[in-house]
């Protein structure tokens, strides 16, 4: 293998990535097989046509997220882009022509075979296959690939076999003799004097192994060693020591060190022995370290290692008040694809859901296998624990699409069980545990259905999802309208606009209110088109109603971050202006403080108001309230939140933040709206201060869409309203 062009460079224990590439069901099961008798830790992905091996090596369409194979078995005779012509492509392609390629055939012509290996494959082997044989070669290269070896990646101060020993030696004569006795054409070694520089180096790049005097001028004794372990853990480590003290050998050996040699009792075939005895020790180590922290199958981490990441994002709840939800997902449906396929196309089915799953997962989230088709995922992120429901169903759906391992078809289902930290327990064990009867709770429900251990949250979580599934329709059923709540002129008296509000005629829950499935909205993306509804529906609306004392009456909407955030939303407005015929002054958009965050809102509102549009904050004094954006954000309108009305006149705090507003607004310009009016004391309170408009239940309730136009069409005489506002 030292001719084939690969590197020396440190241990991995990961598994070896092999790509198969072949047609017929029953080679592809043989393969199988013998990577399941040999226990080789890998994950086998499987091509039926060259074409779809090109598509995966480059990572193309659904294969965007494929791991580039570190071993491909090539099967010549395939339909289409023969093996011969896909192995001319992949050894002339940079990116490709490293990876160690076994030929698979049937042909035993002395012409293919010479062609094969005149396209620079590794190895020739002849069908029907021997297992053992090919068992054999591919735990031969394997082997090789896993612990001693890896590809370069191009560059031309690359060398053929080159390890990289970091020689830490402050004596000059002690590093001149190990220098002298490791000078071999594979062996580059970089030297340093201090711990200082070592620890340097090892943050520039990596080494295979490195040489370590443990009595530096900044360092001395085993503290030196534990600091370059500490900085490189999974860089063999052999001492290099004046002193022959078993005691201090066996110390260091107990550190993790993978060897102790005493100065001027090595010679150099010693040494050169010395060091890649250390390296396939640690190789070892590492494998064996892999095996007992992850699963076989999936590569993933075990239930131990799961239960150790729950106690750090428990520790951090403890302490730090973050949030955390736990995931257990079961797949069923797994026995019956073993029974017809065998468990080697099982653990295939296994393996490329578990791909599905990590593509759905938030960033952050932490997945492992914890059981026998069992997996179990740590969420840490607000959001994401908010949104567990969806991701429930998410997870769901993505195990019951149908999949192919090797050639063969599977189906499998999915539940899902949930907990949450403080709510459901506080330990790990404890949550860990709630997540499992809450799955087998859904399991008991039936399949692909989720379940969360509180009762509660299973209601809620069902009420949402219920809610969520009833919107999606709900627009197009045209279920629903928008009731108007008139807004005053405080002095006068006369009604000089409206205020659209959301209502859903539910078919089977009768009038919802926008409390009830508002946040559903914004979470699912359904506001987008629902807050272009209202947009287009109110002006519509608007344009409608006569003049009152021979001006046009002023709608306001609300509008969500997600709207403002979205380059549409001026056009949005654009298209409601242009099918209405509504006048942009008498339309007014409403959003809260904490939307007046971004130059990209301002950029949206700056648009707005340059075609005439007003731009109203609703709520004012109960976010971000701050000058800065006054001026910044071109503002028209501030909105007394109700929450300050409803203790006028008796509350002087509420009365002093009151005419606090209503003295700023007036001095920057501004129009003021008191929302939440219902006692004649607040109204008169309103009037002392001229406060500009007002609205509220003792003025005008909200109306339905036709009564509103029929009482502004009748002088706007007292008339009932919806009865919420």
């Amino acid at each position: 293998m030292g001719d084939s062009g690969f590197t020396l460079a440190g241990a991995s224990s990961r598994p070896l990535e092999i790509l198969l590439i072949e047609d017929n069901p029953g080679d592809v099961r043989l393969v199988v097989e013998a990577l399941r008798q040999g226990k080789l830790l890998h994950h086998l992905g499987v091509a039926e046509s060259g074409l779809q091996a090109m598509a995966i090596l480059r990572r193309e369409g659904v294969h965007a997220h494929c791991v580039r194979p570190d071993l491909i078995l090539l099967d010549l005779n395939m339909p289409g882009l023969s093996g011969h012509e896909l192995l001319g492509l992949l050894k002339t392609d940079a990116q490709f022509a490293r990876i160690p390629v076994i030929v698979l055939t049937g042909s035993i012509a002395h012409d293919d075979i010479a062609r094969a290996y005149a396209s620079h494959a590794n190895c020739y082997i002849r069908k029907p296959v021997d297992l053992d044989q090919l068992l054999n070669v591919i735990q031969t290269v394997g082997n090789f690939w896993l612990s001693v070896v890896s590809l370069p990646t191009g560059g031309s101060n690359e060398r053929l076999g080159a390890w990289r020993v970091l020689l830490i030696e402050d004596n000059p004569g002690d590093a001149r003799l190990v220098t002298e006795m490791l000078a071999q054409p594979q062996l580059e070694i970089v030297r340093v004097e201090r711990l200082a520089d070592a620890i340097e180096e090892i943050r520039k790049g990596s080494f295979t192994i490195a040489l370590v005097d443990p009595g530096l001028p900044d360092s001395s004794g085993l503290e030196t060693v534990r600091a370059v372990l500490r900085a490189a853990p999974f860089m063999p480590v052999v001492v290099l020591s004046g002193q022959n003290d078993e005691n201090l050998a066996l110390r260091a050996i107990q550190l993790g060190a993978q060897d102790y040699v005493v100065k001027g009792h090595a010679d150099s075939a010693a040494l050169v022995r010395t060091l890649r005895y250390a390296v396939e020790r640690k190789l070892v180590q590492e494998r064996l370290d892999y095996l007992a922290t992850h699963d076989d199958v999936t590569g993933l981490p075990n239930r131990q290692v799961f239960l150790d990441d729950l106690s750090d994002a428990v520790e951090q709840c403890h302490h730090r008040g973050h949030d955390a939800a736990v995931m257990m997902i079961a797949l069923s449906g797994l026995s019956r694809v073993n029974e017809l396929h065998g468990h080697d196309i099982g653990d295939l089915a296994i393996s490329e859901l578990v791909k599905r799953i990590r593509q759905i997962l938030p960033t952050g989230a932490k997945i492992a296998c914890t059981g026998s088709a069992e997996f179990s995922v740590i969420l840490t992120d607000t959001q994401a624990i908010m949104d567990t429901p969806h991701l429930a169903e998410q997870v769901i759906t993505a195990v019951g699409k149908p999949g192919r391992a090797g050639n063969q078809q599977f189906y499998l289902r999915a539940n899902v069980g949930m907990s949450l930290f403080s709510i459901d327990a506080e330990e790990p064990a404890a949550l860990l545990k709630c997540a499992e009867t809450a799955l087998y709770q859904a399991k008991n429900v039936g399949a692909n259905t989720f379940r969360f251990y509180s009762a509660r949250m299973n209601a809620l979580a069902l009420e949402r999802l219920a809610i969520e599934h009833a919107l999606g329709s709900a627009l197009d059923n045209g279920e629903f309208a928008l009731h108007y709540q008139p807004v005053f002129d405080v002095r006068s008296g006369d009604v000089v606009g409206a205020e659209a509000l959301l209502r859903w005629q539910h078919p089977t829950r009768g009038l919802l209110m926008p409390e009830h499935f508002l946040d559903v909205a914004e979470q699912s993306g359904l506001i987008l088109p629902l807050g272009a509804w209202v947009v287009g529906e109110a002006c519509r609306a608007a344009k409608a109603w006569p003049l009152v004392n021979g001006v046009a009456l002023q709608i306001a909407v609300n509008v969500s971050a997600q709207q403002l955030m979205t380059g549409d939303f001026v056009a949005t407005v654009d298209q409601a202006l242009a099918t209405s015929q509504l006048d942009p002054a008498a339309l007014v958009v409403e959003l809260t403080e904490s939307m007046m965050q971004s130059e990209r809102s301002r950029d949206t509102l700056l648009e707005l108001h340059a075609r005439g549009v007003n731009v109203a904050i609703d709520d004012f004094g109960t976010g971000f309230s701050s000058l800065a954006y006054l001026r910044r954000f071109p503002v028209d309108i501030l909105k007394i939140d109700r929450g300050f009305l409803s203790g006028v006149p008796q509350d002087e705090r509420d009365a002093a933040i009151v005419r606090t507003i209503i003295a700023m607004a007036r001095n920057l310009g501004l129009a003021v709206i008191a929302e939440g009016v219902e006692t004649q004391a607040q109204l008169e309170f309103l009037r002392e201060l001229e406060c500009g408009k007002a609205q509220g239940y003792l003025l005008g309730r909200p109306f339905e869409a036709a009564a509103f136009a029929t009482w502004i069409g009748a002088g706007a005489d007292d008339a009932p309203g919806d009865g919420a506002g």
